[in-house]
């Protein structure tokens, strides 16, 4: 919404005289006859997420309105060439006239976008969509990544408007643990290595990393390592087969780094190459 201003000047004359006036300011307010807007509610995202989009339009005409649409490009961009939709569209899809709500909504679907197709919207009417998105295997991860999705309200007789919405990864850890044991099968009064391998599927590190283990039957001689490098008894507690790694008040610290994501150069998908960080204990079993 805008406001119109002017102000007009007269200029005159009489005798010998030069003089001038100017009139009052006069304003008007300018409305757009389609204005629109698009919103999340949540401005970040992981890996899987589900996004809530609030669409709005208002019809600033004289007139109902029966031929508005609403196009969402899911996010869709290219990138080295390559063309990614990082959304794909979670239904149903819910409408409100001037808050009261009117119905579902189910879009035409393509790919990359998806189309909304309004019922006759009242002079002056306010109509908002409400609907989710799911996070695809196309999203970009890296840390500082975004998605922008862009809304186009067309109506023939009353034009176009176009809003877009950014969202941005989170820097966030997600770790998987796997144990294993060799060898396998282990000769009692014999050497037993219990193998931890973390990995981080985040695209942040993690820090403070704590692991614990209750051993049965308890090994007796414990060393320890981490990614190969040996961890001095007083860096961790073993008492009656419970490993705690690190020790509490040990100034020793476990990280497991970021993964790394990489974009297939044909599909589009995003592959995470998990951080790892291993974690072994041998001890007489």
């Amino acid at each position: 919404m805008a406001t119109i201003t002017n102000q007009a000047r007269i200029t005159y004359s009489y005798g010998a005289v030069n003089a001038a006036a100017a009139s009052n300011i006069a304003t008007a307010t300018l409305t757009e006859p389609l204005t629109g807007s698009k919103t999340s509610l949540g401005s970040t995202y992981t890996a899987g997420d589900e996004i809530t989009y609030i669409l709005s339009l208002t019809n600033g005409s004289a007139n109902a309105a029966t031929d508005i649409t609403v196009n969402d490009n899911l996010g869709r961009s290219t990138a080295g060439g390559v063309a990614y939709t990082p959304l794909s569209y979670v239904g149903p899809a819910y409408l409100y006239i001037n808050g009261v709500y009117t119905s579902e909504l189910t879009p035409a679907t393509t790919a990359g976008s998806l189309t909304f197709t309004l019922p006759s919207i009242p002079a002056g009417a306010n109509a908002v969509i409400i609907y989710k998105a799911a996070l695809t295997s196309e999203a970009p991860l890296t840390s500082g990544s975004t998605v922008t999705n862009t809304a186009t309200f067309t109506s023939p007789t009353l034009g176009t408007a176009e809003k877009s919405n950014t969202i941005t990864v989170e820097n966030y850890a997600r770790l998987n643990i796997v144990k294993s044991m060799s060898p396998n099968p282990v000769v009692g009064g014999g050497q037993l290595t219990y193998t931890f391998t973390v990995y981080n599927y985040g695209n942040d590190a993690a820090t403070d990393v704590v692991l614990t283990d209750v051993f049965s039957p308890a090994p007796t001689d414990i060393a320890v390592t981490v990614n190969g490098t040996a961890v001095s008894a007083e860096n961790y507690t073993y008492t009656g087969g419970t490993l705690t790694l690190p020790a509490a008040g040990s100034s020793y610290e476990i990280t497991v780094p970021a993964a790394t994501f990489t974009t297939d150069t044909t599909t589009g998908a995003v592959t995470a190459s998990p951080g790892v960080t291993v974690v072994e204990v041998t001890g007489t079993i």
